[in-house]
C-alpha cells in the first residue's frame, strides 16, 4: 500500500493545488477551514456543466448538507466528450430523473480518499450502482475515467477530478415472457379493467396478448393454439360491443392456457395458474355512498318489536346493528338492498367482506326486497369477535325457502336475484354488529383454498 500511496500523492495535472486555491488566506496562527465541495468547484472554474447539471437535477441542496460525501468531479471537458447534444438532453426537464441517476452515479456516500478507494476496489453510489477502481501505470482510475487529481480535501467531504463522465450500467432487459406468460399477464392487467367499467381497455389489453402470442416464432406456440387465437381476433373485430371483445379474447386465452399447461410448452408458468386463469371477481356492492344505505326489514312485519337499522360508516362500510327482541313471537332483522337487476346471470357466488361479533347470520338472495317477499335463497355463516373474514358462497349451495319452509326445487338461477339480505335470528337479545367491506361476484375456480364443507372460504385478512 505504501507504494500506491507514493503514486497517489505524486500525482499532478491542471487541478493539482485546486484545494488549496479554494480557501481564502488563514489568519495567522490559524489552519484554513476547507471550503464545502460545490464552493471548491465553483472557485476552480473548470465545472461549469457539472454545476449546471446539479441545478437541473435539484441536487444543490443536497450536495451543501454536512455529508461527508465522495464526488469523482467531470471537467468541462469530460462533458464536452459525451456525443452531441447529450448535454443539452440530460438539462430538460422531462429527462429530469435520467439527470439525477447520472450524477448520483458520481457520488459515493462517505469520505472515500484515493488510498481506501484502492484498497476497497468497488464503492456503492448515492444511484444505487457500484464503481470500481484500479491502478494503472500509476494513475488511479474509476472505471474507464482517469483521476487528474485526487483527495481534493472539502469540509463536507473530497473531490476527485476525472477526465471523462462516467455512466450508470444500462438496466437488465425484463426477461422475455413465454406465450402463456404474455395471457396470464394480460388477464391481471385486464380483469381490473373490465370490473371498474373499463371494458375497451380490457379488449384492448386482450387483443394485443393475443396478437403477441400469434405472431411468436418458433414452436412455442402450438398451430392449434396459434389458430384458435386468430380466429378469436377475428371474431372479436366483428364485434361492436366492448364486453362481447373482451370475453371473445378471454375465453380463447383461457383455453389456450390449458393447452398449453397440458402439452407442458411454456415451462416458465407454473401450471397451478393455468387452473385458476379463468377466475374472475366483479364488485357488486361497495359501501361509499348512499346506493349502500340499505333499508331494514325486522319482525315488526309480524308484530314482533327487535330493532335493526343500516348505517354507513366514514371508512366505506356498511354497519348492521340493532337488538333482537323474542317478543309478541318475534326475533328477526334484516337489512334488504333495493331491487334492480344485480348482473348476476353467468356469475357462480359471492364472496362477502365482513367483521362480525360472534355471532351467526345468514347472507339472502331474493328475486325482490318486497317486505312481504315470500321466496328467498340463503346461506348461514358464523363470524369471529372483531375480525375481519372473507367468506365465499356458491349459488348452488344457497338453500331455496319459501316463508321459512326449505324447498327441494333446484339451484337458484343467479339472474333472477334482484336483491340481497344480510339477517340475524339467532334468539340472543343482546345488541349485535355486523359490518360489511364488500360483496363481490365470482366465477371460475377459485385461487385460495377449496370452500368448507358448509360452502364457504373461511379466509381471513
Amino acid at each position: 500500500m505504501l507504494t500506491a500511496t507514493l503514486l497517489l500523492t505524486s500525482l499532478v495535472g491542471p487541478f493539482a493545488g485546486l484545494s488549496a486555491a479554494a480557501v481564502a488566506p488563514a489568519p495567522a496562527g490559524e489552519s484554513a477551514e476547507p471550503a464545502p465541495i460545490l464552493e471548491i468547484a465553483a472557485q476552480a472554474g473548470a465545472f461549469n456543466t457539472l454545476a449546471a447539471a446539479l441545478q437541473a437535477a435539484g441536487l444543490v441542496d443536497a450536495l451543501s448538507g454536512e455529508g461527508p460525501f465522495t464526488v469523482f468531479a467531470p471537467t468541462d471537458e469530460a462533458f464536452a466528450k459525451l456525443p452531441d447534444g447529450t448535454v443539452e438532453s440530460l438539462l430538460r426537464p422531462e429527462n429530469r430523473e435520467q439527470l439525477v441517476s447520472v450524477l448520483t452515479y458520481h457520488v459515493v456516500p462517505g469520505r472515500v480518499e484515493a488510498v481506501d478507494a484502492l484498497s476497497a476496489g468497488r464503492a456503492a453510489t448515492l444511484q444505487g450502482d457500484e464503481l470500481a477502481f484500479r491502478l494503472e501505470g500509476g494513475t488511479l482510475r474509476v472505471g474507464e475515467s482517469l483521476v487528474l487529481n485526487n483527495d481534493i480535501a472539502a469540509s463536507n467531504g473530497v473531490i476527485h477530478v476525472i477526465d471523462s463522465v462516467l455512466l450508470p450500467p444500462a438496466p437488465e432487459p425484463p426477461p422475455r415472457l413465454g406465450p402463456g406468460e404474455l395471457m396470464l399477464l394480460a388477464i391481471d392487467r385486464g380483469v381490473p379493467l373490465y370490473n371498474n367499467g373499463q371494458r375497451a381497455a380490457c379488449a384492448a389489453v386482450y387483443e394485443m396478448a393475443c396478437r403477441a402470442v400469434v405472431d411468436l416464432g418458433g414452436d412455442e406456440v402450438p398451430e392449434s393454439t396459434r389458430a384458435l387465437l386468430t380466429a378469436a381476433l377475428a371474431e372479436a373485430l366483428r364485434s361492436d360491443d366492448a364486453g362481447t371483445r373482451a370475453w371473445t379474447l378471454r375465453l380463447a386465452m383461457d383455453e389456450s392456457l390449458a393447452t398449453l399447461a397440458a402439452a407442458g410448452s411454456d415451462d416458465r408458468r407454473p401450471r397451478a395458474r393455468a387452473e385458476t386463469a379463468s377466475y374472475q371477481e366483479r364488485v357488486v356492492f361497495g359501501f361509499d355512498d348512499d346506493s349502500g344505505r340499505w333499508p331494514a326489514v325486522n319482525d315488526d312485519v309480524m308484530g314482533g318489536i327487535s330493532r335493526g337499522s343500516c348505517r354507513l360508516t366514514q371508512e366505506g362500510t356498511a354497519l348492521f346493528l340493532g337488538a333482537l327482541s323474542l317478543e309478541n313471537n318475534g326475533g328477526f332483522s334484516t337489512i334488504r338492498s333495493r331491487s334492480t337487476d344485480l348482473g348476476l346471470a353467468g356469475w357462480d357466488g359471492l364472496v362477502i367482506r365482513v367483521r362480525g361479533d360472534g355471532r351467526s347470520y345468514k347472507l339472502s338472495a331474493l328475486p325482490s326486497d318486497r317486505r312481504g317477499e315470500l321466496h328467498y335463497w340463503e346461506q348461514p355463516f358464523d363470524t369471529e369477535p372483531d375480525e375481519w373474514m372473507e367468506l365465499r358462497v356458491a349459488f348452488d349451495d344457497l338453500t331455496h325457502r319459501v316463508m321459512g319452509w326449505q324447498m327441494d326445487d333446484g339451484p337458484l338461477d343467479p339472474g333472477t336475484i334482484r336483491s340481497l339480505a344480510f339477517g340475524i335470528s339467532d334468539k340472543d337479545t343482546r345488541p349485535f354488529a355486523l359490518e360489511v367491506d364488500w360483496i363481490k361476484a365470482y366465477r371460475g375456480a377459485a385461487p385460495l383454498a377449496a370452500a368448507d364443507s358448509d360452502g364457504w372460504d373461511g379466509g381471513t385478512r
